[in-house]
């Protein structure tokens, strides 16, 4: 246990823990998280991907040896802390004493006493008797570097391991609400930019709950739309049927979005049912339709699979866009496809983003006091002067020498 101890919190074990934390974190940034497993069959292969799933590279953040990783790392960032505050609080005080008890190592000629004493002041020092002092803040650099990179690690782990994520679809020039309030409309998608490149991008207006507060981005796959606690990413796409419905008994007119097969009907018997959106046909000499599957090529020639439903009898019928078919007093026209976007929308906790941004400040904070907050202490006699601090003096020294020789009172000649 002897020596089990100081390896735990030594820098070398923390080293070596950091190391391994930021290999899983590239990893789960290089392969996409939390997939369905024939999305990485296709991306990777059967056997690699079996690998990737069985070893939880495909949720690496979720697996019980990250979790692991970071419990060891939290541990031995918490014992460097535990070590380091008390040295760090008695480093102070201990360099008082030291000064005060030290011999002056450069002594001083007749009236530099005061101009040292001036060449301090100016310097910002702090005077107790013979005493003077600045930078008390910096013996806390070390112990802040090392809480801070704790407070990082704690809350982007929290980050990592809790978003609320949901898969959603948006048709163009709708709305989608959340659970919050939290309104998303889609603007507009497209697939292909104006030069035919392949390019699926979404235009997102997000509003807050009490409407105060309103976000608009052009999203792409690696470029999510940030609002608050939510990431929004351009996930995947799909094709969706359209049709405008009128009631000619009140004139009332609607346009739906047809994504999987459902019944359209106003009365509930008589309507259509709408069975699968085709990309194109082949039409035989017969004058029959061969119906084409294939999606690869997209929907050049649009078909809809239907059935109309009158009086309890149903008859198939293949529509095309601009088509009418009439049931009663209902009127259903058939309209081109539209193209929309598939959402993966993720939801952290302001809080812990707060918590992650309040530790990367005090990382900044901590190494400003490491490197440019040295603590000094200087002890001025008439004899000379002593200068202590922990870490490099050489340039203070050098400027109160300086500032001691341009001070130097000359004479003139009679």
């Amino acid at each position: 246990m002897k020596k089990l101890f100081p390896f735990l919190r030594s820098m070398r074990f923390g080293m070596i823990l950091l190391v391994l934390v930021m290999l899983c974190s590239l990893a789960g940034s290089l392969v996409p998280q939390g997939e369905q497993a024939m999305t990485y069959v296709r991306a990777y292969g059967a056997s690699a991907a079996n690998v990737l799933i069985a070893v939880g590279i495909t949720d690496i953040f979720h697996t019980w040896y990250f979790y692991l990783l970071e419990v060891l790392l939290c541990g031995n960032l918490v014992l460097c802390s535990l070590v380091r505050f008390p040295a760090a609080r008695r480093l102070f005080p201990a360099l008082k004493e030291h000064t005060k008890s030290a011999e002056p190592e450069i002594p001083f000629e007749p009236g530099q006493t005061e101009q040292a004493e001036a060449f301090l002041r100016r310097n910002h020092f702090r005077r107790d008797g013979n005493l003077w002092f600045k930078g008390a803040a910096g013996a806390y650099g070390s112990f802040g570097v090392h809480l801070s990179i704790l407070v990082i690690l704690v809350f982007g782990s929290l980050v990592l391991m809790t978003p609320r994520i949901q898969d959603e679809t948006v048709m163009p020039e709708q709305t989608l609400t959340l659970e919050d309030g939290t309104a998303i409309t889609c603007l507009s998608f497209h697939i292909e930019d104006e030069t035919g490149k392949l390019d699926y991008a979404s235009r997102l207006r997000v509003t807050s709950p009490d409407g105060k507060s309103v976000a608009e981005q052009e999203i792409r796959v690696n470029e999510p739309l940030r609002f608050g606690g939510y990431k929004v990413y351009q996930q995947t796409y799909g094709t969706a049927g359209r049709v405008h419905i009128r009631n000619s008994a009140n004139n009332a007119e609607e346009t739906l979005y047809l994504t999987e097969p459902c019944f359209l009907s106003i009365d509930g018997k008589n309507g259509i049912f709408f069975r699968a959106l085709y990309p194109g046909y082949l039409e035989e000499e017969d004058g029959s339709y061969t119906l084409i599957t294939s999606t690869s090529m997209g929907y050049p020639d649009p078909v809809y699979d239907v059935q109309s439903v009158t009086d309890g009898s149903a008859a198939s019928v293949l529509a095309f866009p601009e088509e009418t078919i009439q049931i009663g007093d209902v009127f259903f026209t058939f309209l081109l496809p539209a193209e929309y976007p598939g959402l993966r929308i993720k939801h952290v906790s302001p809080v812990l983003y707060g918590g992650l941004y309040f530790g990367f400040g005090l990382m900044v904070v901590a190494l400003y006091l490491c490197f440019f907050l040295a603590p000094v202490c200087v002890r001025v006699e008439e004899e000379g002067f002593v200068l202590c601090s922990p870490k490099a003096r050489d340039g203070l020294l050098i400027s109160l020498q300086a500032a001691l020789q341009d001070e130097r009172p000359t004479g003139g000649q009679s």
